[in-house]
């Protein structure tokens, strides 16, 4: 007796739906500055956010017996963490 096992792999999402998602996701960190300013004239501090988007595939998983967590690896994720690291603080970099 074989069994089968399948995966459902959703179809790629239609180019309107990912520049929607990278508006979105552009929107979110322009707000994430904007409070970060404000909190820092509150709190006499001087931090600074700089951010990281890429657009592709990625995997995803959870890892960890003992302690689970969940994680996502692919070059998108290398490539977003190279623009952050290597960015200019206070900027956005797609």
């Amino acid at each position: 007796m074989s069994m089968r096992h399948s995966l459902e792999i959703e179809p790629r999402p239609s180019l309107d739906k990912r520049r929607q998602t990278l508006v979105t996701l552009v929107k979110f960190a322009a707000v994430m500055m904007a409070r970060l300013k404000s909190i820092n004239k509150d709190a006499f501090q001087d931090f600074e956010l700089r951010v990281g988007i890429d657009s592709g595939s990625i995997i995803a998983g959870v890892i960890g017996a003992q302690t689970p967590h969940y994680d996502i690896w692919g070059d998108t994720v290398n490539m977003a963490s190279r623009m952050d690291s290597t960015g200019v603080n206070g900027k956005i970099q797609v």
